[in-house]
């Protein structure tokens, strides 16, 4: 594909993005494109709010009254200004300049002038470090007011620039079906820069080789692998399962969770994966296929409504709750998040999060562990619900975490007290991964 193309591709694809509201992650699936194509419309996404905001600054000029064929060219035309590193400033301007002549050419004269202008400014003024601490992060004031209540002024700006970075690719070993270092051979012989990862000790960091992703590998295809971030895989390690245990997975697509378990109790388990999405049910059947998992039943399910899916006498060793959530920990993989999550939709999450719990706790026997997990850094959805729920479950307590976590894991004297009250929170800036809380509750015997 040419440079020309490229951008044009790049264009059409951000255009559909912005004006017709599709998710980035599904536009991007066609064999067809490029790493160039990937990173511009990727990078273009996450920057958006600092990128509006800078053409704002240096032409008084506010998106919103731009046509929307040349507000995509400016943004476009914007980011590689200021954020790439392989296209210089008078070809980010040139080719902006040729696309509006092709697909809007009465405003060319226009983009040209924005972008002039954005080029023109001091370099310090270029660097989004230079503009208020939620532009630097290209985040929502609301979002970003989250994070600075939560973890206070410095923290939250720490983390928000660790959202900006694209965190390595993790994969989990299938240990049912081979090792570690069998796999990491295999897959360097595949042309993958493979490393161990930061925590779990099943879990591998991936460099995709040229122009093949880790999910075409030969070793994907034989199941001798699941690609999770390793936040994720600390709900199941967390959850600490026994061989013969009875398990129930009440958020289980695509699976990652309940094939962890799996794997952790020699596929000897009796699991229960439930999901209410027909086809996100069918992934976690292909999952277990591909993965040769014998011991995960998968059942069409309401996790807010338990009562409609399980008989009234069913009871489990270990329930896990991955609640729907704002995702705000997953923001550096799934740019969406930071312009379609607002305050008021975390709002509308949370009585469903202390549904699912509450209801999930039913069904958990005296002595048994109940996991609650969400991928956000947002403690109203986090360890205000676990506080929560204890106090109107007094027969559930939380357990001390700190015989369960990886000894890779960092632990300072914040995260020791939190975890042996039973929570910990994964943060992308320490643990060079996914942001993830996990909370372990037991009843009482």
């Amino acid at each position: 594909m040419s440079e020309t193309s490229e951008r044009e591709t790049c264009y059409k694809l951000l255009y559909k993005y912005f004006e017709h509201e599709t998710f980035s992650n599904l536009m991007l699936k066609d064999e067809g494109v490029t790493d160039f194509v990937r990173a511009s419309v990727y990078g273009t996404i996450t920057y958006l709010i600092a990128i509006d905001h800078v053409i704002r600054h240096a032409s008084g000029k506010d998106v919103s009254s731009m046509d929307p064929k040349t507000r995509t060219i400016v943004r476009f035309g914007c980011w590689q200004l200021l954020f790439s590193e392989k296209v210089p400033e008078y070809a980010a301007v040139s080719s902006s300049v040729e696309l509006c002549k092709k697909y809007n050419p009465s405003s060319s004269g226009f983009v040209n002038a924005v972008l002039r202008k954005v080029q023109s400014l001091p370099s310090e003024q270029k660097d989004i470090s230079f503009y208020k601490p939620n532009i630097a992060c290209s985040l929502k004031p609301e979002v970003y007011g989250i994070f600075k209540r939560d973890y206070g002024a410095e923290r939250a700006l720490s983390i928000g620039k660790a959202l900006l970075r694209i965190q390595p690719t993790t994969i989990r070993v299938n240990t049912l079906k081979t090792t570690k270092e069998e796999l990491s051979s295999l897959l360097s012989s595949e042309g993958f820069k493979v490393s161990e990862a930061s925590f779990v000790p099943e879990a591998l960091t991936i460099v995709p080789s040229e122009g093949k992703s880790i999910d075409e590998s030969d070793a994907f295809r034989d199941g001798l692998f699941f690609v999770q971030g390793e936040g994720a895989m600390l709900a199941s390690v967390i959850a600490a399962p026994s061989e013969g245990d009875k398990i129930l997975d009440t958020c289980a697509a695509p699976g990652g969770k309940s094939t962890h378990l799996a794997q952790l109790t020699g596929d000897s388990a009796t699991i229960l994966s439930l999901d209410i999405n027909d086809s996100r049910l069918e992934l976690i059947r292909q999952n277990l296929i591909r993965l040769g998992i014998n011991s995960v039943e998968v059942q069409k399910g309401d996790s807010t409504d338990l009562g409609s899916s399980l008989p009234s006498s069913s009871s489990f060793d270990v329930i896990l709750c991955d609640v729907p959530c704002s995702g705000l920990g997953l923001m550096s993989g799934k740019p969406d998040i930071r312009h379609t999550i607002s305050y008021a939709r975390i709002k509308e999450l949370l009585p469903k999060q202390q549904q699912i719990l509450s209801g999930a706790s039913s069904y958990v026997k005296k002595g048994g562990k109940l996991v609650y997990s969400t991928c956000t850094l947002n403690r109203d959805e986090n360890e205000k619900q676990v506080e929560a729920f204890l106090e109107s479950h007094p027969d559930f307590y939380a357990d001390d975490l700190m015989q369960y976590l990886p000894s890779g894991l960092i632990l300072d004297q914040d995260r020791e007290r939190s975890a042996k009250g039973g929570m910990i929170t994964i943060l992308p800036d320490e643990d060079r991964c996914e942001g993830f809380f996990v909370a372990r509750l037991k009843r009482r015997k």
